[in-house]
Protein backbone atom coordinates (compact mmCIF):
# COMPACT_ATOMS: atom_id res chain seq x y z
CA UNK A 1 0.00 0.00 0.00
CA UNK A 2 1.15 3.71 -0.56
CA UNK A 3 0.75 7.01 1.12
CA UNK A 4 -2.73 8.65 -0.53
CA UNK A 5 -4.06 5.92 -2.73
CA UNK A 6 -7.30 5.72 -1.08
CA UNK A 7 -8.05 8.78 -3.30
CA UNK A 8 -7.76 6.30 -6.41
CA UNK A 9 -10.77 4.39 -5.05
CA UNK A 10 -14.03 4.38 -6.75
CA UNK A 11 -16.49 1.76 -6.26
CA UNK A 12 -17.61 1.01 -3.11
CA UNK A 13 -20.61 -1.21 -3.88
CA UNK A 14 -21.03 -3.02 -0.27
CA UNK A 15 -21.29 -1.42 2.68
CA UNK A 16 -21.24 -4.27 5.76
CA UNK A 17 -20.28 -4.06 9.62
CA UNK A 18 -19.83 -6.31 11.84
CA UNK A 19 -22.39 -5.32 14.24
CA UNK A 20 -24.97 -4.88 12.17
CA UNK A 21 -24.18 -7.66 9.15
CA UNK A 22 -25.93 -7.99 5.98
CA UNK A 23 -27.03 -10.79 4.71
CA UNK A 24 -25.95 -11.11 0.33
CA UNK A 25 -28.45 -11.83 -1.34
CA UNK A 26 -28.73 -14.86 -3.29
CA UNK A 27 -30.57 -14.32 -6.40
CA UNK A 28 -31.75 -17.49 -8.48
CA UNK A 29 -30.88 -16.94 -12.37
CA UNK A 30 -31.73 -19.51 -14.50
CA UNK A 31 -29.06 -18.50 -17.69
CA UNK A 32 -29.67 -21.46 -20.36
CA UNK A 33 -26.64 -23.08 -21.78
CA UNK A 34 -26.04 -25.64 -24.66
CA UNK A 35 -26.21 -28.58 -21.67
CA UNK A 36 -29.65 -27.02 -20.61
CA UNK A 37 -31.60 -26.00 -23.90
CA UNK A 38 -34.71 -27.99 -22.14
CA UNK A 39 -35.49 -28.98 -18.96
CA UNK A 40 -34.73 -27.35 -15.12
CA UNK A 41 -31.59 -25.47 -15.17
CA UNK A 42 -29.48 -25.10 -12.40
CA UNK A 43 -29.26 -22.41 -9.65
CA UNK A 44 -27.14 -19.88 -10.44
CA UNK A 45 -26.12 -17.24 -7.33
CA UNK A 46 -24.81 -13.84 -7.80
CA UNK A 47 -24.02 -10.52 -5.71
CA UNK A 48 -26.16 -7.90 -5.31
CA UNK A 49 -24.91 -4.29 -5.42
CA UNK A 50 -25.43 -1.97 -2.68
CA UNK A 51 -25.09 1.65 -2.28
CA UNK A 52 -23.53 3.95 0.07
CA UNK A 53 -26.62 6.55 -0.14
CA UNK A 54 -28.85 3.92 1.31
CA UNK A 55 -31.09 3.51 -2.09
CA UNK A 56 -32.43 -0.36 -2.71
CA UNK A 57 -30.02 -2.69 -3.93
CA UNK A 58 -29.69 -2.97 -7.63
CA UNK A 59 -28.84 -6.73 -8.88
CA UNK A 60 -25.46 -7.11 -11.38
CA UNK A 61 -25.38 -9.25 -14.17
CA UNK A 62 -25.52 -12.57 -13.23
CA UNK A 63 -22.23 -14.35 -13.84
CA UNK A 64 -20.84 -15.00 -17.61
CA UNK A 65 -21.62 -18.92 -18.07
CA UNK A 66 -18.19 -19.94 -19.53
CA UNK A 67 -18.38 -21.56 -23.24
CA UNK A 68 -16.02 -23.55 -25.25
CA UNK A 69 -12.99 -21.82 -26.23
CA UNK A 70 -12.66 -20.83 -29.96
CA UNK A 71 -10.49 -19.43 -32.82
CA UNK A 72 -10.88 -16.88 -35.26
CA UNK A 73 -8.68 -15.89 -38.72
CA UNK A 74 -8.14 -12.74 -40.14
CA UNK A 75 -6.29 -9.51 -41.30
CA UNK A 76 -5.19 -6.33 -39.68
CA UNK A 77 -3.91 -3.37 -41.94
CA UNK A 78 -1.54 -1.16 -40.47
CA UNK A 79 0.31 1.83 -42.03
CA UNK A 80 3.64 1.46 -42.63
CA UNK A 81 7.20 3.00 -43.35
CA UNK A 82 9.34 1.14 -45.86
CA UNK A 83 11.72 -0.28 -42.77
CA UNK A 84 12.37 -3.34 -44.62
CA UNK A 85 12.84 -1.73 -48.28
CA UNK A 86 15.91 -3.11 -50.10
CA UNK A 87 17.35 0.41 -50.66
CA UNK A 88 17.18 1.24 -47.14
CA UNK A 89 19.00 -1.88 -45.79
CA UNK A 90 22.75 -1.96 -44.81
CA UNK A 91 24.14 -5.15 -44.62
CA UNK A 92 26.41 -6.38 -41.63
CA UNK A 93 29.58 -8.67 -41.74
CA UNK A 94 30.82 -10.92 -38.93
CA UNK A 95 32.36 -9.32 -36.06
CA UNK A 96 29.24 -6.53 -35.69
CA UNK A 97 27.13 -7.35 -32.76
CA UNK A 98 23.58 -7.62 -34.63
CA UNK A 99 25.46 -10.12 -37.72
CA UNK A 100 23.46 -11.51 -40.14
CA UNK A 101 20.94 -9.12 -39.38
CA UNK A 102 20.62 -6.05 -41.34
CA UNK A 103 20.65 -2.43 -40.18
CA UNK A 104 18.69 0.51 -41.62
CA UNK A 105 19.78 3.59 -43.57
CA UNK A 106 16.90 5.75 -41.55
CA UNK A 107 17.10 8.87 -43.91
CA UNK A 108 16.06 6.28 -46.95
CA UNK A 109 13.10 5.12 -44.63
CA UNK A 110 11.53 8.58 -43.82
CA UNK A 111 11.77 9.62 -47.70
CA UNK A 112 9.67 7.02 -48.60
CA UNK A 113 5.94 7.08 -48.59
CA UNK A 114 3.74 5.24 -46.28
CA UNK A 115 2.64 2.47 -47.58
CA UNK A 116 0.03 -0.50 -45.83
CA UNK A 117 0.30 -3.94 -44.54
CA UNK A 118 -1.75 -6.42 -43.92
CA UNK A 119 -0.69 -9.06 -41.95
CA UNK A 120 -2.68 -12.82 -41.12
CA UNK A 121 -4.12 -12.22 -37.49
CA UNK A 122 -5.01 -15.63 -35.41
CA UNK A 123 -7.48 -14.54 -32.40
CA UNK A 124 -8.19 -16.77 -29.53
CA UNK A 125 -11.55 -16.50 -27.77
CA UNK A 126 -12.86 -17.31 -24.48
CA UNK A 127 -16.11 -15.72 -22.48
CA UNK A 128 -13.64 -13.48 -20.40
CA UNK A 129 -10.88 -12.15 -23.02
CA UNK A 130 -9.68 -11.87 -26.80
CA UNK A 131 -6.15 -12.29 -27.70
CA UNK A 132 -4.79 -11.71 -30.94
CA UNK A 133 -1.39 -12.93 -32.19
CA UNK A 134 0.41 -11.53 -35.93
CA UNK A 135 2.96 -14.39 -36.57
CA UNK A 136 4.33 -12.47 -39.16
CA UNK A 137 5.31 -9.63 -36.89
CA UNK A 138 7.60 -11.75 -34.76
CA UNK A 139 5.17 -13.95 -33.60
CA UNK A 140 3.68 -10.58 -31.59
CA UNK A 141 0.62 -10.94 -29.02
CA UNK A 142 -0.32 -7.70 -30.43
CA UNK A 143 -4.19 -6.94 -29.10
CA UNK A 144 -5.96 -8.63 -25.75
CA UNK A 145 -9.27 -7.37 -24.93
CA UNK A 146 -10.91 -7.82 -21.37
CA UNK A 147 -14.32 -8.77 -23.02
CA UNK A 148 -15.94 -7.43 -19.94
CA UNK A 149 -15.15 -3.82 -20.33
CA UNK A 150 -14.43 -4.01 -23.58
CA UNK A 151 -10.80 -2.14 -23.05
CA UNK A 152 -7.60 -3.11 -25.18
CA UNK A 153 -5.02 -3.60 -22.88
CA UNK A 154 -1.95 -3.52 -25.10
CA UNK A 155 -0.87 -0.21 -26.83
CA UNK A 156 -0.95 -0.78 -31.00
CA UNK A 157 0.97 1.79 -32.37
CA UNK A 158 -1.03 3.29 -35.43
CA UNK A 159 2.25 2.72 -37.74
CA UNK A 160 4.97 0.78 -37.77
CA UNK A 161 7.72 3.31 -37.54
CA UNK A 162 11.25 2.47 -36.84
CA UNK A 163 13.00 4.24 -33.79
CA UNK A 164 16.74 4.47 -33.40
CA UNK A 165 16.73 2.08 -30.02
CA UNK A 166 17.85 -1.84 -30.10
CA UNK A 167 20.82 -3.39 -31.26
CA UNK A 168 20.21 -3.41 -34.58
CA UNK A 169 20.00 0.57 -34.03
CA UNK A 170 16.22 -0.17 -35.20
CA UNK A 171 13.36 -1.15 -33.34
CA UNK A 172 9.45 -1.31 -34.17
CA UNK A 173 7.27 0.27 -31.64
CA UNK A 174 4.35 -1.70 -32.95
CA UNK A 175 2.68 -2.64 -29.33
CA UNK A 176 1.25 -6.24 -28.18
CA UNK A 177 3.93 -8.45 -26.44
CA UNK A 178 7.14 -9.19 -28.32
CA UNK A 179 9.50 -12.15 -27.63
CA UNK A 180 12.86 -10.54 -27.12
CA UNK A 181 15.61 -13.10 -28.15
CA UNK A 182 18.58 -13.49 -27.91
CA UNK A 183 20.56 -10.44 -26.76
CA UNK A 184 19.12 -7.88 -23.64
CA UNK A 185 16.63 -5.12 -25.22
CA UNK A 186 14.46 -6.30 -27.95
CA UNK A 187 16.35 -8.73 -29.61
CA UNK A 188 17.26 -8.83 -33.11
CA UNK A 189 14.85 -11.14 -34.96
CA UNK A 190 11.02 -9.61 -33.64
CA UNK A 191 10.27 -8.05 -36.46
CA UNK A 192 10.13 -10.93 -39.15
CA UNK A 193 7.68 -13.37 -40.05
CA UNK A 194 7.76 -16.70 -37.16
CA UNK A 195 6.59 -20.19 -38.08
CA UNK A 196 2.69 -21.03 -35.86
CA UNK A 197 0.69 -24.06 -35.43
CA UNK A 198 -2.70 -23.93 -34.15
CA UNK A 199 -4.54 -26.17 -31.55
CA UNK A 200 -8.11 -26.13 -30.74
CA UNK A 201 -9.50 -28.23 -28.42
CA UNK A 202 -13.59 -28.70 -26.26
CA UNK A 203 -11.54 -26.48 -23.41
CA UNK A 204 -8.35 -24.90 -24.03
CA UNK A 205 -7.63 -23.04 -27.56
CA UNK A 206 -3.81 -21.79 -28.34
CA UNK A 207 -1.48 -21.06 -30.92
CA UNK A 208 2.53 -21.68 -30.64
CA UNK A 209 4.84 -19.42 -32.65
CA UNK A 210 8.00 -20.25 -33.00
CA UNK A 211 11.57 -18.62 -34.94
CA UNK A 212 14.84 -20.52 -35.52
CA UNK A 213 17.34 -17.36 -34.53
CA UNK A 214 20.17 -16.84 -37.22
CA UNK A 215 22.88 -16.03 -34.83
CA UNK A 216 22.37 -18.91 -32.61
CA UNK A 217 20.42 -21.65 -34.29
CA UNK A 218 18.20 -22.23 -31.44
CA UNK A 219 14.16 -22.60 -31.63
CA UNK A 220 12.90 -19.38 -29.79
CA UNK A 221 8.97 -19.54 -29.12
CA UNK A 222 6.27 -19.31 -27.12
CA UNK A 223 2.70 -21.16 -26.51
CA UNK A 224 -0.35 -18.32 -25.95
CA UNK A 225 -3.63 -20.72 -24.43
CA UNK A 226 -7.38 -19.62 -23.17
CA UNK A 227 -9.21 -21.89 -21.77
CA UNK A 228 -12.98 -22.12 -21.09
CA UNK A 229 -12.81 -21.26 -17.13
CA UNK A 230 -10.59 -18.64 -16.49
CA UNK A 231 -9.93 -14.81 -17.32
CA UNK A 232 -5.93 -14.94 -17.53
CA UNK A 233 -4.27 -15.84 -20.75
CA UNK A 234 -1.03 -18.50 -20.29
CA UNK A 235 1.92 -17.96 -21.52
CA UNK A 236 4.76 -20.32 -22.10
CA UNK A 237 7.70 -18.91 -23.36
CA UNK A 238 10.51 -21.54 -24.73
CA UNK A 239 14.04 -21.95 -26.02
CA UNK A 240 15.31 -25.27 -27.73
CA UNK A 241 19.08 -25.81 -28.76
CA UNK A 242 19.29 -28.40 -31.03
CA UNK A 243 22.57 -27.12 -32.10
CA UNK A 244 25.63 -29.13 -31.48
CA UNK A 245 27.12 -26.28 -29.25
CA UNK A 246 25.99 -24.27 -26.25
CA UNK A 247 25.18 -21.09 -27.22
CA UNK A 248 24.41 -17.58 -24.25
CA UNK A 249 21.31 -15.84 -24.61
CA UNK A 250 18.77 -14.11 -22.79
CA UNK A 251 14.79 -14.11 -23.67
CA UNK A 252 12.33 -11.58 -22.60
CA UNK A 253 8.64 -10.72 -22.93
CA UNK A 254 8.07 -6.61 -23.83
CA UNK A 255 4.60 -5.73 -22.88
CA UNK A 256 3.78 -2.45 -24.32
CA UNK A 257 0.69 -1.59 -22.28
CA UNK A 258 -1.97 1.28 -22.70
CA UNK A 259 -4.78 0.98 -20.47
CA UNK A 260 -6.81 4.14 -20.88
CA UNK A 261 -7.38 4.02 -24.74
CA UNK A 262 -4.53 3.69 -26.50
CA UNK A 263 -2.51 5.78 -24.09
CA UNK A 264 -1.38 6.04 -20.25
CA UNK A 265 -1.95 8.78 -18.44
CA UNK A 266 -0.69 10.38 -15.01
CA UNK A 267 -2.67 8.43 -12.65
CA UNK A 268 -1.23 5.01 -13.75
CA UNK A 269 0.30 2.87 -10.94
CA UNK A 270 3.17 0.61 -11.25
CA UNK A 271 2.42 -2.69 -8.72
CA UNK A 272 5.33 -4.09 -7.43
CA UNK A 273 5.64 -6.59 -4.55
CA UNK A 274 9.36 -5.21 -3.40
CA UNK A 275 11.55 -2.65 -1.48
CA UNK A 276 13.90 -1.61 -3.84
CA UNK A 277 14.95 -1.68 -7.52
CA UNK A 278 17.59 -1.67 -9.72
CA UNK A 279 18.30 1.55 -12.28
CA UNK A 280 18.67 0.10 -15.83
CA UNK A 281 18.29 3.56 -17.98
CA UNK A 282 16.80 7.00 -17.10
CA UNK A 283 17.66 10.71 -18.64
CA UNK A 284 20.74 11.92 -18.00
CA UNK A 285 18.93 15.45 -16.65
CA UNK A 286 17.06 13.12 -13.49
CA UNK A 287 19.89 13.90 -11.21
CA UNK A 288 17.48 12.98 -8.63
CA UNK A 289 18.09 9.08 -9.68
CA UNK A 290 20.87 6.75 -8.95
CA UNK A 291 22.96 5.49 -12.13
CA UNK A 292 22.44 2.61 -14.26
CA UNK A 293 23.42 -0.55 -12.36
CA UNK A 294 22.57 1.50 -8.80
CA UNK A 295 19.85 0.72 -6.55
CA UNK A 296 16.72 3.10 -5.83
CA UNK A 297 14.41 2.11 -2.84
CA UNK A 298 10.77 1.38 -3.82
CA UNK A 299 8.12 2.60 -4.07
CA UNK A 300 9.39 6.00 -2.34
CA UNK A 301 12.69 7.49 -3.23
CA UNK A 302 13.55 11.02 -2.14
CA UNK A 303 10.45 11.17 -1.07
CA UNK A 304 8.44 10.55 -4.69
CA UNK A 305 6.07 7.75 -5.21
CA UNK A 306 7.79 6.17 -8.18
CA UNK A 307 4.86 3.76 -8.02
CA UNK A 308 2.68 6.24 -9.58
CA UNK A 309 3.48 7.14 -13.35
CA UNK A 310 2.67 11.03 -13.23
CA UNK A 311 5.63 11.50 -10.55
CA UNK A 312 8.04 10.77 -13.48
CA UNK A 313 9.51 13.60 -14.86
CA UNK A 314 12.08 11.89 -16.90
CA UNK A 315 12.15 8.39 -18.47
CA UNK A 316 13.43 5.32 -16.32
CA UNK A 317 13.73 1.93 -17.02
CA UNK A 318 14.51 -0.46 -13.69
CA UNK A 319 15.12 -4.35 -12.71
CA UNK A 320 13.11 -5.67 -9.66
CA UNK A 321 14.96 -9.06 -8.96
CA UNK A 322 13.95 -9.25 -5.73
CA UNK A 323 10.45 -9.40 -5.36
CA UNK A 324 8.64 -11.29 -1.85
CA UNK A 325 5.62 -12.20 -4.10
CA UNK A 326 4.84 -13.69 -7.25
CA UNK A 327 2.94 -11.35 -9.14
CA UNK A 328 3.03 -7.88 -10.77
CA UNK A 329 0.66 -5.36 -12.72
CA UNK A 330 -0.27 -2.22 -13.82
CA UNK A 331 -2.91 -0.49 -13.02
CA UNK A 332 -5.18 2.99 -14.53
CA UNK A 333 -6.90 4.55 -11.52
CA UNK A 334 -8.32 6.68 -14.45
CA UNK A 335 -9.89 3.75 -16.35
CA UNK A 336 -10.38 1.72 -14.11
CA UNK A 337 -8.63 -1.10 -15.40
CA UNK A 338 -5.79 -2.88 -14.84
CA UNK A 339 -3.33 -6.19 -15.65
CA UNK A 340 -2.21 -8.75 -13.72
CA UNK A 341 0.61 -10.87 -14.20
CA UNK A 342 1.13 -14.05 -12.64
CA UNK A 343 3.81 -17.05 -12.02
CA UNK A 344 6.40 -18.99 -9.50
CA UNK A 345 8.47 -16.46 -7.92
CA UNK A 346 11.58 -18.78 -7.70
CA UNK A 347 11.41 -19.75 -11.54
CA UNK A 348 11.79 -16.29 -12.41
CA UNK A 349 14.36 -13.62 -12.09
CA UNK A 350 14.01 -11.30 -14.45
CA UNK A 351 11.00 -8.30 -14.08
CA UNK A 352 11.67 -4.93 -15.81
CA UNK A 353 9.51 -1.93 -16.23
CA UNK A 354 10.20 1.31 -17.99
CA UNK A 355 8.42 4.53 -19.13
CA UNK A 356 9.26 6.98 -21.42
CA UNK A 357 7.97 9.97 -19.31
CA UNK A 358 9.76 13.09 -21.28
CA UNK A 359 10.61 11.28 -23.90
CA UNK A 360 8.35 12.27 -27.31
CA UNK A 361 5.80 10.08 -28.96
CA UNK A 362 6.73 11.33 -32.69
CA UNK A 363 9.97 9.17 -31.48
CA UNK A 364 7.74 5.99 -32.42
CA UNK A 365 4.72 7.23 -33.88
CA UNK A 366 2.73 9.35 -35.60
CA UNK A 367 0.64 10.79 -32.87
CA UNK A 368 0.23 11.24 -29.24
CA UNK A 369 -0.04 7.72 -28.25
CA UNK A 370 1.33 7.04 -24.84
CA UNK A 371 2.34 3.45 -23.70
CA UNK A 372 4.90 2.09 -20.84
CA UNK A 373 6.36 -1.23 -20.75
CA UNK A 374 6.31 -4.20 -18.09
CA UNK A 375 8.82 -7.03 -19.43
CA UNK A 376 9.69 -10.41 -17.17
CA UNK A 377 12.22 -13.36 -18.41
CA UNK A 378 12.30 -16.98 -16.62
CA UNK A 379 16.23 -16.74 -17.53
CA UNK A 380 17.98 -13.63 -16.83
CA UNK A 381 17.18 -10.91 -13.73
CA UNK A 382 18.57 -8.23 -15.77
CA UNK A 383 20.13 -6.93 -19.03
CA UNK A 384 23.80 -7.37 -18.03
CA UNK A 385 23.73 -11.39 -17.44
CA UNK A 386 23.64 -13.98 -20.06
CA UNK A 387 23.61 -17.69 -19.31
CA UNK A 388 24.35 -20.63 -21.51
CA UNK A 389 21.94 -22.96 -23.19
CA UNK A 390 24.06 -26.78 -23.61
CA UNK A 391 23.33 -28.29 -26.74
CA UNK A 392 20.47 -30.18 -26.57
CA UNK A 393 19.17 -28.45 -23.62
CA UNK A 394 15.61 -26.20 -23.62
CA UNK A 395 14.52 -23.36 -21.42
CA UNK A 396 10.85 -22.70 -20.84
CA UNK A 397 8.74 -21.18 -18.05
CA UNK A 398 4.58 -20.30 -17.53
CA UNK A 399 3.43 -17.15 -16.49
CA UNK A 400 -0.24 -16.29 -16.18
CA UNK A 401 -1.64 -12.53 -17.34
CA UNK A 402 -5.17 -11.05 -16.87
CA UNK A 403 -7.19 -8.49 -16.63
CA UNK A 404 -8.94 -6.38 -13.21
CA UNK A 405 -10.84 -3.85 -13.38
CA UNK A 406 -12.97 -1.36 -10.64
CA UNK A 407 -10.68 -3.05 -8.07
CA UNK A 408 -8.79 0.29 -7.07
CA UNK A 409 -5.32 -1.88 -7.18
CA UNK A 410 -4.48 -4.98 -5.38
CA UNK A 411 -1.58 -5.85 -2.46
CA UNK A 412 -1.99 -9.86 -3.59
CA UNK A 413 -2.80 -12.04 -6.69
CA UNK A 414 -1.65 -15.47 -7.94
CA UNK A 415 -3.92 -17.66 -10.41
CA UNK A 416 -6.75 -17.48 -7.97
CA UNK A 417 -7.35 -13.71 -8.22
CA UNK A 418 -6.36 -10.22 -6.89
CA UNK A 419 -6.92 -8.91 -3.66
CA UNK A 420 -6.65 -5.39 -1.79
CA UNK A 421 -7.16 -4.81 1.51
CA UNK A 422 -6.41 -1.01 3.07
CA UNK A 423 -6.85 -0.86 6.88
CA UNK A 424 -8.76 2.30 7.41
CA UNK A 425 -9.35 3.94 10.96
CA UNK A 426 -13.21 2.67 10.69
CA UNK A 427 -12.01 -1.05 9.43
CA UNK A 428 -11.21 -1.72 6.32
CA UNK A 429 -11.85 -1.13 2.53
CA UNK A 430 -11.75 -4.26 0.99
CA UNK A 431 -11.41 -5.81 -3.08
CA UNK A 432 -11.16 -8.70 -5.07
CA UNK A 433 -11.78 -10.04 -8.66
CA UNK A 434 -11.68 -13.49 -9.34
CA UNK A 435 -10.16 -15.44 -12.15
CA UNK A 436 -13.02 -18.06 -12.49
CA UNK A 437 -16.40 -19.17 -10.94
CA UNK A 438 -15.69 -19.44 -7.45
CA UNK A 439 -17.48 -21.18 -4.86
CA UNK A 440 -15.90 -20.13 -1.16
CA UNK A 441 -15.81 -17.46 1.02
CA UNK A 442 -14.48 -14.50 1.80
CA UNK A 443 -13.16 -14.15 5.56
CA UNK A 444 -11.78 -10.96 7.53
CA UNK A 445 -10.06 -12.42 10.64
CA UNK A 446 -8.89 -10.04 13.69
CA UNK A 447 -5.73 -11.74 15.53
CA UNK A 448 -6.71 -15.12 13.44
CA UNK A 449 -10.25 -15.15 14.96
CA UNK A 450 -12.58 -14.86 12.15
CA UNK A 451 -15.00 -11.91 12.53
CA UNK A 452 -16.78 -11.24 9.46
CA UNK A 453 -17.17 -13.99 5.60
CA UNK A 454 -18.81 -12.93 2.50
CA UNK A 455 -20.27 -15.76 0.80
CA UNK A 456 -19.52 -16.98 -2.61
CA UNK A 457 -19.76 -17.27 -5.65
CA UNK A 458 -17.84 -14.87 -6.77
CA UNK A 459 -17.42 -14.54 -11.05
CA UNK A 460 -14.15 -12.77 -12.63
CA UNK A 461 -16.56 -10.12 -14.21
CA UNK A 462 -17.92 -9.28 -10.40
CA UNK A 463 -15.35 -7.10 -8.80
CA UNK A 464 -16.13 -7.44 -5.18
CA UNK A 465 -15.84 -3.76 -3.31
CA UNK A 466 -16.68 -3.45 0.60
CA UNK A 467 -16.21 -2.02 3.37
CA UNK A 468 -15.96 -3.69 7.00
CA UNK A 469 -16.26 -1.50 10.04
CA UNK A 470 -14.10 -2.72 13.37
CA UNK A 471 -16.33 -2.74 16.18
CA UNK A 472 -15.43 -0.15 19.13
CA UNK A 473 -12.98 -1.99 21.20
CA UNK A 474 -11.71 -4.37 18.93
CA UNK A 475 -8.45 -4.41 18.09
CA UNK A 476 -5.63 -6.50 16.42
CA UNK A 477 -3.87 -6.95 12.93
CA UNK A 478 -6.27 -8.03 9.84
CA UNK A 479 -6.30 -10.67 7.51
CA UNK A 480 -8.31 -11.36 4.77
CA UNK A 481 -8.69 -14.51 3.06
CA UNK A 482 -10.51 -16.26 0.35
CA UNK A 483 -12.16 -19.76 1.04
CA UNK A 484 -12.02 -22.26 -1.52
CA UNK A 485 -15.77 -24.86 -1.11
CA UNK A 486 -13.25 -26.86 0.82
CA UNK A 487 -11.71 -24.37 3.25
CA UNK A 488 -8.79 -24.14 1.82
CA UNK A 489 -6.52 -20.86 1.04
CA UNK A 490 -6.77 -19.44 -2.25
CA UNK A 491 -5.48 -16.01 -1.72
CA UNK A 492 -4.74 -14.31 1.36
CA UNK A 493 -3.36 -10.88 2.41
CA UNK A 494 -2.41 -8.90 5.74
CA UNK A 495 -2.16 -5.24 5.51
Amino acid sequence: MFMGRSKFRFILPFVLGLSLFMVLLLVVQMPPTAAQVSGTPEPVAYLPLVLRDGTPPTPTPPPIEPGAPWLEQSTITISSYQYDHPDCLIATFPGDFVYPYPRINHDCVFQKPRADRTFEAITLHNSYVAVTVLPEMGGRLYRWQDKVTGRQLLYANSVLKPTAWGWRGWWLASGGIEWAFPTDEHGLNEYRPWDFTTEVLSDIVSITVSDVEDQTGMTVGATISLDRDHIYMTLAPFVVNDTAVSHTYQYWLNAMIALGDNTTNDQTEFIIPATEVQVHSRDANASYLPSAGDWMNWPEHNGRFFQIYGTWTHYLGFFAPNLNAGFTGVYDHTAQQGIVRVFDVAQMPGNKFFGPANLEPNLYTIDDSVYVEMWSSGVTPDFWTYVNLGAGQSKSWTERWYPVSHLGTFDMANEFGALRVDEISTGAEIGLQVTAITTGTLSLLVDGTQMASWPGPFAPEQTVDLVWERPLGLVGSLTVQLLDAHNQIMIAFAP
